[in-house]
């Protein structure tokens, strides 16, 4: 679980905590992670992946690779569209292989997955993007 001021390390994966958003900041080998709570009515996900997504496009612009999994809703798709515009490749899971379809669905319909994958075959697709076999 991500907590403020982490330094993005490779091979980690940050999870934002509960009820709270995440934000990427800085450049370089400076970037490090916002970890807030965040008093907005008009975002109704906490966390917001849409929130996290934007923040990685102005700091990592198109050197992205989002990968949305089941959800409910359409949380994502708003940062995903920005990631897209700067260059960052989305990969959505496919509606079989998921719980709940709709996050990924969302990106789906809105023509921003550059691959819909199942489960089962992300970590596969993930190794051959990331060069590790």
């Amino acid at each position: 679980e991500a907590q403020q001021g982490d330094r993005l390390q490779a091979g980690t994966a940050y999870l934002a905590p509960g009820g709270q958003q995440m934000m990427v900041e800085g450049r370089g080998a400076n970037r490090t992670l916002r970890v807030f709570e965040d008093q907005s009515e008009r975002i109704s996900y906490k966390p917001s992946v849409d929130i996290t997504f934007a923040s990685a496009a102005k700091a990592y612009h198109g050197d992205v690779l989002a990968i949305v999994l089941t959800g409910m809703g359409a949380d994502g798709r708003d940062g995903a569209r920005m990631l897209k515009k700067a260059g960052a490749t989305i990969w959505a899971q496919d509606e079989k292989s998921c719980v709940v379809y709709g996050m990924p669905q969302a990106i789906v319909n809105a023509g921003l997955a550059n691959e819909i994958l199942s489960l089962d075959d992300v970590a596969g697709y993930m190794r051959r993007e990331l060069g590790c076999g």
